[in-house]
């Protein structure tokens, strides 16, 4: 028999509560969204509001394969009024595919939380999940960062940077600068960034590369050995399908390529005296202690 169809389980707040986290438990997108009234969501720090259907549905696909193993551990149920229950769980897997467009780390994660949830006789009609919302990130070893959008003139963000192990003076440096269309776009433009660069990481004329994201501002700096290496890596692969499909992204930006004007001393402190070293090269020696010193990669 069928429980989610029994009229006991329609109208037992708790037995009903528990279906809902079966479907969880099992992975289920449909049973879960089965377990929800017509006009029933889900909401957690996460989502940015209340979700319900297709998008509940792909929240949840998400969640699913960046944890394959993803369960719960559930507490007690505890009804606390006639249409309403709380479910204390912990949240426990091994992020084994993307993350927010991250690769897998394979760490695993335990986050503690409670569900407050609102049942009717048709089903759940509100379920809001408090848990931290930076413990994931935290246990998966990436930055939690905290700070205003814009003070003044100034604006905010994060920033990634690639670098080679060995210093390298650069030929050219390409410079892109682009605004998202959207806030849902900034996230497709940096997943499309990161596969540019990891699609060049074996290309030897790649020497690094620089990226911000302030806002929906998002500006690049690539370092190249010769102009030739950058045009031919970026008419192919995903750069080339980017640039097709930047209207789609995009509100506006624009790009350019700078060769070096002037070309400074590399500058090192010597770890045997403390004083800073001024190299000609890559490698050199202290003028003050004569040790051997090489240049920052």
């Amino acid at each position: 028999m069928d429980t989610l169809a029994s009229p006991l389980t329609r109208t037992d707040p708790v037995l009903l509560c528990q279906r809902y986290f079966d479907a969880w438990r099992q992975r289920d997108a449909a049973a879960v969204l089965a377990t929800l009234a017509p006009d029933g969501h889900y909401e957690d720090p996460t989502t940015g509001g209340p979700v319900r259907g297709e998008a509940f549905a792909a929240a949840m696909q998400g969640l699913w394969a960046a944890f394959p193993d993803l369960d719960f551990e559930l507490g007690t149920l505890h009804r606390v009024a006639d249409d309403t229950v709380h479910a204390e769980w912990t949240m426990k897997g091994s992020n084994l595919g993307p993350f927010h467009g991250l690769p897998p780390t394979q760490r695993p994660v335990s986050v503690p939380g409670i569900d407050l949830i609102r049942t009717g006789p048709d089903g759940l009609r509100q379920v809001r999940g408090y848990f931290d919302p930076g413990l994931v990130p935290r246990q998966l070893g990436l930055n939690v960062v905290v700070q205003p959008h814009a003070i003044g003139p100034f604006q905010f963000g994060t920033s990634v940077v690639v670098r080679r192990p060995q210093p390298v003076m650069p030929a050219v440096l390409a410079f892109t600068e682009l605004i998202a269309r959207d806030d849902r776009s900034v996230q497709a433009v940096r997943d499309q960034s990161r596969q540019v660069i990891l699609e060049n990481l074996d290309n030897p004329a790649f020497l690094g590369f620089n990226s911000s994201v302030a806002g929906r501002r998002m500006t690049t700096v690539s370092a190249w050995a010769s102009r030739e290496a950058l045009t031919a890596a970026m008419s192919t692969g995903t750069h080339a399908q980017a640039m097709r499909g930047f209207a789609e992204v995009a509100e506006g930006g624009f790009t350019a390529v700078y060769a070096p004007v002037r070309v400074g001393p590399w500058l090192r402190r010597c770890s045997a005296c403390g004083s800073v070293a001024r190299l000609e090269g890559h490698h050199g020696h202290c003028k003050v202690c004569g040790a051997e010193v090489e240049a920052l990669a």
